[in-house]
């Protein structure tokens, strides 16, 4: 019986550092069928600690030789170009605007080879103006743009004046991650009788932490039942933050814990209450990861939150920025262990029915094979999908 070669299929980023689309490429990795698929990744400018477990997962990870001429290289285009035609790749995916611009060269230059990007960003139309120029040059040269949300495939269609149909959506998915034994910075809450409130992010404005600050302050206020905010995570506002949560009075009372290796591994299983009070997002990975280990959620519907979690149902959702709101939706779960274990339940019925790993690989191995199956786009700007 003759055996089907597998399609060659090349992941492409900037940097594989921490982060939700880091995340994706790592879980895609992790779970493509191998007998279908010869996938490699690529970084363009650092590897980065996910790009190191993804090479210790199995996956080839390979960088792209920097200029020794220039401080800023302007040529990983070339180098990328070499490696997709080295390796015989069919299909390059790219996952952040460098790559896309990079990959989007290629195309023009290497015949044959087919093109995916999934956007990222979830703060659209408010996108960086360089950013946005080269999103809304490329796109057109795409064989599939791709959103990870509704809500962000509508703002990036209306922004680019991307056509009906388009644009496709695949939403994120994430691997249950189960705990191990408790660590010690929850444990010593537990002992002082407190019950966790956790929130895991990058501190960065995105992530609404000078609101997790004023909704601490009015919990401090409100409720008789002991609690602490743990926040893991690290970011360009760490000493603004410590500065307004010392002005509080909240220095017991919100831990910022830097980063944590593993976080949703260590963490998730342990907190009593996830908190995400982030200004918008696209699709949250670690909203994703509350969802699979049954925690009771408090979050902004922001982005396809909404879509993901039910209010009331399987979760307690506020609007961005309003205090008021996000402290007495924890205010009602630090109340009530019986609502916590009701909406951490249904929470996690619902990542079982959209959001496994398995589910989002299904639906890029999909992408994939139609994407393959089709003949090229033109590649010239006046056509179909330019206008």
């Amino acid at each position: 019986m003759k055996q089907t070669s597998r399609a060659k299929i090349l992941i492409a980023n900037s940097t594989l550092h921490i982060g939700g689309a880091e995340e994706v490429i790592a879980t895609l990795c992790r779970h493509i069928d191998r007998t279908r698929f010869d996938v490699s990744v690529c970084y363009l400018k650092e590897q980065g600690t996910v790009g190191e477990k993804i090479a210790a997962e199995g996956t080839e990870v390979f960088g792209i030789p920097r200029s020794r001429r220039f401080k800023t290289d302007y040529f990983t285009a070339l180098g990328l170009r070499r490696a997709i035609r080295s390796r015989g790749v069919q299909l390059v995916h790219s996952h952040d605007v460098h790559a896309l611009a990079d990959t989007t060269l290629c195309r023009l230059t290497t015949p044959g080879i087919r093109t995916v990007h999934s956007f990222h960003y979830g703060h659209y139309p408010h996108r960086e103006k360089p950013n946005r120029r080269i999103e809304a040059l490329c796109w057109r040269f795409l064989d599939q743009p791709v959103a990870v949300s509704r809500v962000q495939r509508d703002a990036i269609a209306r922004l680019y004046r991307i056509p009906e149909g388009r644009i496709d959506v695949l939403w994120n998915g994430v691997d249950r991650q189960v705990g191990g034994p408790i660590p010690e910075f929850i444990a010593r809450e537990r002992n002082r009788g407190r019950i966790v409130i956790g929130s895991i992010n990058t501190l960065i404005p995105q992530k609404g932490m000078f609101d997790l600050l004023e909704v601490a302050a009015r919990l401090k206020q409100q409720s008789a039942h002991p609690h602490v905010f743990l926040v893991a995570g690290e970011g360009h506002l760490r000493a603004a933050l410590e500065s307004r949560r010392h002005a509080l009075g909240l220095d017991d009372d919100v831990i910022f814990l830097g980063w944590v290796q593993n976080t949703a591994r260590v963490m998730m299983d342990h907190i009593d209450v996830f908190f995400q009070p982030s200004l918008w997002e696209a699709m949250s990975i670690v909203l994703l990861e509350a969802m699979a280990a049954q925690r009771a959620i408090v979050a902004t519907a922001v982005g396809e939150t909404p879509l993901m979690v039910e209010h009331q149902t399987s979760a307690l959702l506020t609007d961005a920025g309003d205090i008021d709101a996000m402290a007495g939706g924890l205010s009602r779960l630090l109340a009530s262990p019986e609502l916590r274990l009701q909406l951490g339940a249904n929470a996690a019925q619902r990542y079982r029915e959209n959001f496994t790993a398995q589910a989002m690989v299904e639906r890029h191995m999909a992408l994939y094979d139609r994407v393959l199956a089709r003949g090229l786009r033109s590649t010239r700007l006046l056509g179909q999908w330019s206008r």
